[in-house]
């Protein structure tokens, strides 16, 4: 089934103002959405801005024109993006477009290897002090969220020190705060984002007041609830599309496409199955107007598929390459340049790149159009200094049957919601996908539950005597602010906060991070990479487990050829890998499950289906170095919630979790069987049953 998408047009400012028009280069042309996002952030009142044009449509180039216009004294600004691929593909761009448009700008990456290489040249005792180095040797600083939220949070500071002492510099500095493609996060980094901004806009002692810039063509939609109740005042900004339009008011920023579905469960066997009848005769017809990615779910798919398809392009002249999170920074690149790219997620958020021809599976209706709009953004592309060009854009998208049968011939009474041969537009094609899949849960409860924990631990910062009567005023009506916009009661929850934090309870410690910790990894040696000290990583151990051939090796012996390839040991031993291994080859998927080391026959109801912190927890599976690995994860304290009875799929149905939320299978010393999520994925459920209560086990049930 096959239905043809219609180019975009983008409508392009009539009026452009003064100062702006005077910088623009020449022959530039920018979008009604790029102007009037520059005037909200220059001259509007709004403290947040939300940019949702489309994918491929400049809403980067719309945040960095201030910048670019007054240059970074005047107009210094913290960038942040979800991943390190982004923030090096942004820096490549930001750099350019310094360079064309003239402008008097200091770049500067912030990120953990920033940190790492700050602290090893100036040889810094604190992290913070390394961190505040970049921050002012920066005009345009760009870094992630979590940076963000350590310094906003308080991470970085010593019991001595007044608790905003890298915070306060940080707001103070810059004037402007952009986040890029916020919508893949979920309520426990909205929490962290909002705890932020409304401690800067209600603490920030500088006349300027900041511009908080929102860049996403999907706006999670709690945060838009949680900012109407924030008290900031916000403005949305859509861009203005069209199907066609005259060169002088329209621009095309994305190409027809011939979209294909395919009804199959997993992307990986449609492309072993069609890969020399449908993949590679999209190339060899085409040489060399051809490129093309693959995106897939899951690392073991994109390692497998990577591992079919190599050898059968490789005898027709052309390369496939792979990029996964795992990838080095080096081996990403060549991913960019080679014929066929076979990757997971670290290649379909924001990260722009040239292709015709797109594979891809998704897990919801985010991901379905993130990964689409990943093609036709360009007419061609560079190859050897000559612009080759592109003559047609193809795409299949890989989908369940049940999903195939859902758009195409409708589902019970419910119409289909495409029509195969039919020419669409983009939004008539968007709402036909987003209503084909079916709503998952946001975690709404999360705020409750647990994000009030965040929004404690920076009232309770301003609370020290250093500061105290400092931020006595801001402290009150920050809270208020709080309440308001979480729906929580601050007061009623401090007992708890203190318990724990009394505690050192690993509960606390997880809700108070920003992504979730990662306490089952292991450390690698990854052969396939052709640089040496790219070669050492640290990933996660289930993953590996599951997906790859290995090699069980000492941690002297890991250490010691790290040292060897001229790398410091402690950037690794300091993620406290349970084990070390020599990475084989892909394999078929092994699977695992866990096995506790406890009784749980004479559990309550009131014990299962809450987190809690829990050891005694082992792999089982068979690999390399597994005695020794589960003798270490035994003794780990992890945050962890069990339900008893029921299956990981069967709970993810019932809940409406999304496909990919981490939940296993275990079993108990004395036999109980259920399912178990671990760190963050505990705290998401926990909040989730406190409002949609299953029979999770125990003697007394909640029904």
């Amino acid at each position: 089934m096959e239905v043809k998408l219609l180019p975009v047009y983008s409508q392009l400012a009539d009026t452009i103002p003064d100062e702006l028009k005077a910088r623009m280069p020449p022959g530039w042309r920018l979008s009604k959405h790029q102007v009037e996002t520059y005037q909200a952030l220059t001259a509007g009142d709004e403290e947040v801005i939300f940019n949702t044009a489309i994918t491929g449509d400049g809403k980067s180039l719309a945040g960095q024109l201030p910048i670019l216009i007054q240059g970074g004294i005047n107009y210094p600004v913290l960038a942040m993006y979800p991943t390190n691929e982004l923030i090096e593909d942004q820096q490549v761009q930001l750099e350019q477009a310094i360079r064309t448009w003239d402008a008097n700008i200091e770049c500067r990456r912030l990120n953990k290897a920033a940190l790492d290489q700050a602290m090893a040249e100036d040889n810094y005792a604190r992290r913070g002090e390394a961190l505040m180095r970049i921050i002012r040797n920066g005009d345009l600083v760009l870094t992630n969220p979590d940076v963000f939220h350590y310094v906003m949070h308080q991470f970085y500071t010593y019991p001595e020190d007044a608790p905003d002492r890298y915070a306060a510099p940080l707001a103070q500095k810059f004037c402007q705060l952009t986040f890029d493609e916020f919508h893949i996060f979920d309520v426990p980094q909205v929490v962290s984002v909002l705890n932020a901004l409304l401690f800067i806009h209600e603490t920030s002692g500088i006349a300027r007041p900041h511009k908080f810039l929102f860049l996403s063509a999907t706006p999670n939609r709690l945060l838009r609830e949680y900012l109407a109740r924030s008290g900031l005042r916000v403005k949305f900004i859509e861009g203005q599309y069209a199907m066609h339009g005259e060169p002088e008011h329209w621009r095309k920023i994305l190409n027809p496409v011939n979209a294909h579905f395919v009804a199959a469960q997993r992307a990986e066997d449609w492309i072993g199955e069609r890969a020399s009848d449908t993949l590679l005769p999209f190339f060899r017809e085409r040489r060399p107007h051809a490129k093309g990615a693959i995106i897939v779910n899951s690392v073991g798919s994109a390692l497998r598929i990577h591992q079919t398809l190599k050898p059968v392009f490789e005898a027709h002249g052309l390369s496939v390459a792979l990029n996964v999170g795992l990838t080095s920074r080096h081996g990403r690149r060549i991913s960019y340049e080679a014929d066929l790219l076979v990757g997971t997620s670290t290649v379909d958020i924001g990260v722009d790149f040239r292709i015709n021809f797109l594979v891809f599976e998704s897990y919801s209706a985010g991901s379905f159009l993130q990964r689409l709009g990943r093609l036709g953004r360009h007419d061609g592309y560079q190859r050897e200094g000559k612009h080759i060009p592109f003559n047609d854009f193809v795409a299949y998208a890989v989908l369940p049957n049940w999903m195939t049968e859902r758009l195409f011939q409708g589902r019970g009474e419910s119409p289909s919601l495409l029509t195969a041969g039919a020419e669409l537009d983009r939004q008539q094609f968007n709402e036909a996908i987003r209503s084909a899949f079916p709503p998952v849960a946001e975690f709404e409860q999360y705020a409750q539950a647990w994000g009030k924990f965040q929004s404690l631990k920076i009232l309770f910062g301003l609370s020290r005597k250093t500061i105290r009567e400092q931020y006595h005023q801001q402290r009150a009506t920050l809270k208020e602010r709080y309440e308001a916009t979480f729906g929580v009661r601050l007061s009623s929850a401090i007992p708890q906060y203190r318990e724990l934090t009394s505690q050192h309870s690993p509960l606390l410690e997880e809700a108070l991070s920003f992504r979730g910790s990662s306490s089952l990894v292991c450390g690698v040696i990854d052969p396939s990479e052709s640089r040496q000290a790219d070669r050492f990583k640290v990933m996660d151990l289930l993953q590996a487990i599951a997906n790859y051939e290995l090699s069980y090796i000492s941690e002297e012996a890991f250490c010691r050829e790290v040292s060897q390839a001229k790398l410091n040991p402690k950037a690794f031993q300091n993620e406290q890998p349970l084990g070390f291994f020599e990475l084989g080859q892909p394999k078929a998927f092994q699977a695992y499950q866990f096995w506790l080391d406890k009784d749980l026959g004479h559990w309550s109801a009131d014990q299962f289906g809450k987190a809690q912190v829990v050891k005694g927890l082992h792999v089982d599976a068979s690999f390399p170095g597994c005695d020794e690995i589960n003798n270490r994860l035994s003794r780990r304290a992890l945050p962890a919630l069990l339900c008893a009875g029921m299956h990981p799929l069967e709970m993810k149905r019932r809940l409406a979790l999304p496909l990919l939320f981490p939940l296993y299978f275990f079993i108990s010393r004395d036999n109980v069987r259920g399912t178990i999520a671990l760190e963050r994925a505990a705290l998401l459920l926990d909040a989730r049953l406190r409002y949609y209560p299953l029979n999770c086990g125990g003697s007394a049930v909640i029904v």
